[in-house]
């Protein structure tokens, strides 16, 4: 705890987003050799992330993603975020899982 990052009063809205994945979500994926990235939040209000390592191809990532993050997101971010979407391209490439 004591290494972690400490966010200020005043931290944009990416800052706490960013913040959330780094010690909410990536520890969880980390046990799967998973991890995923904020890429942007549109003007819309979503939140766009690419997932990675044992995450990318992964048949469970869109549980991951919506029944997890999005929904954690969605509660924490109230009003803030509205959707998250995955930007990985989960067919292109050597995966983990294939």
């Amino acid at each position: 705890n004591a290494k972690d990052i400490k966010l200020s009063d005043d931290a944009s809205l990416v800052e706490r987003v960013n913040y959330m994945i780094e010690t909410d979500v990536n520890p969880g994926l980390a046990s799967h050799g998973g991890k995923v990235v904020l890429v942007e939040i549109t003007e819309n209000k979503t939140a766009v992330l690419q997932f990675g390592g044992g995450c990318n191809g992964c048949s469970q990532v869109d549980v991951t993603l919506k029944n997890g993050i999005e929904k954690q997101m969605l509660v924490e971010f109230d009003g803030e975020i509205l959707a998250v979407k995955d930007a990985t391209e989960h067919e292109a490439g050597e995966h983990s899982y294939y």
